[in-house]
């Protein structure tokens, strides 16, 4: 089962110059301890420097305090470019809010955006500045919330996010190119995490 999990950097430890450092998803953290990643890509470069690439997972710096570094080139990372020319939406809809007993969060290129909650009504929100043109990483984090109970067991009670490139006119917004199509339900009771590539334009 995985969870999203929130690093604090609560020890700030000053280095040399010539010292390796330790990356999670792109940011430092050097001088924490304590912490295990589980289902995490390291990979060492030239200079000694450790990058740790885990899902679920964000850094979050006391006070800002954390210096960050872009993470190893590679597939859905977000490094690629600067901010997309055109615009991004998400859309929940439930065909019974607070059936599925699902929270989810959202990650974009493994920095946390938000928690939509299954009690929520319907939720409309742009994404642009999140995203970086090129591809990137969108990542949900599922968890069952059953509370006391179990309300359904309907697979026709779900809770589903639309990520795409839409218009916004007035209060409407229109998605005109899907990107991500994610649903949950409650005939499921697991955790899920469920990651994604948009490719922004």
């Amino acid at each position: 089962m995985l969870r999203a999990v929130i690093v604090s950097l609560a020890l700030s430890v000053p280095t040399v110059a010539t010292a390796a450092s330790v990356y999670l998803n792109g940011v430092n953290i050097d001088g924490v301890t304590g912490q295990v990643f589980e289902s995490c890509k390291v990979e060492i470069d030239a200079n000694g420097n450790v990058f740790i690439t885990a899902k679920g997972y964000a850094v979050q710096a006391p006070g800002g305090g954390a210096g960050a570094k872009p993470a190893p080139a590679g597939p859905a990372t977000g490094a690629a470019g600067g901010a997309p020319t055109r615009h991004y939406y998400l859309v929940t809809e439930k065909a019974a809010p607070g059936m599925a007993q699902y929270d989810i969060d959202l990650f974009v290129n493994a920095k946390w955006v938000r928690k939509f909650m299954d009690s929520e009504e319907h939720v409309v929100m742009e994404i642009t500045k999140f995203l970086v043109t090129g591809p990137n990483k969108v990542s949900f984090v599922a968890k069952k919330a059953l509370g006391q109970a179990r309300r359904s067991a309907s697979p026709q009670h779900y809770f589903r996010i639309i990520v795409g490139e839409g218009n916004a006119g007035g209060r409407n917004v229109m998605i005109t190119k899907k990107a991500v199509d994610y649903k949950r339900t409650a005939l499921e009771t697991r955790d899920f995490q469920d990651d994604f590539t948009l490719v922004a334009e």
